[in-house]
């Protein structure tokens, strides 16, 4: 049984509509899984790190801090580490991986080395901010797994509008506006 010229017409503005409103869903899901999510400005005391039991004033380069969103299972050991890691002080000066600090970026665990800069800012009882991203828990850590992901929206998106040419066409070509392939 032939599909009448309106049918094929209703069939493709429906597919049209669905394939707009499905195509934002699908895409907003796939970033959830191929990003990772940015953590800016998450703030600790300087002051904790303070060696008040030693007889030479300075930073306790053995006090240990933990980010907030730690890798842990899955993430931990390398699957899904920190990165992009900056750390300033509160007027914004930026601190230097592994001479001011120390992270691991495999555990989120950092300390503060002993400098005149973190020394200076730990007296004054600052606020330590940090800049990272780390893996949500439903991040796909498989780069082929992203890269598939990321081709479904594309991939859905080009079929429905090619099933909507391809109706609108068979509904031009029953109307007679357009010839026939010969």
């Amino acid at each position: 049984m032939a599909l009448s010229s309106t049918n094929k017409l209703i069939m493709a503005f429906v597919a049209l509509i669905i394939g707009a409103v499905l195509i934002n869903s699908i895409s907003s899901t796939t970033i959830g899984v191929t990003e990772t999510i940015s953590i800016v400005d998450e703030a600790d005391s300087l002051a904790n790190a303070i060696d008040k039991n030693s007889q030479a004033i300075g930073i306790n380069t053995s006090y240990n801090y933990t980010v907030t969103n730690a890798p842990t299972g899955w993430k931990g050991g390398g699957e899904c580490s920190l990165t992009s890691i900056v750390m300033t002080n509160n007027s914004g000066t930026a601190y230097t991986a592994n001479t001011d600090y120390i992270i691991d970026a495999n555990s989120g665990i950092f300390h503060f080395l002993n400098t005149s800069q973190t020394y200076a800012d730990a007296g004054s009882n600052n606020i330590t901010k940090i800049d990272y991203r780390y893996c949500g828990d439903d991040y796909l850590n498989s780069s082929w797994g992203r890269t598939g992901a990321n081709l479904v929206s594309g991939f859905f998106a080009m079929a429905l509008l090619l099933i909507s040419v391809g109706l609108f066409f068979s509904v031009a070509k029953d109307c007679g506006l357009i010839g026939g392939f010969s």
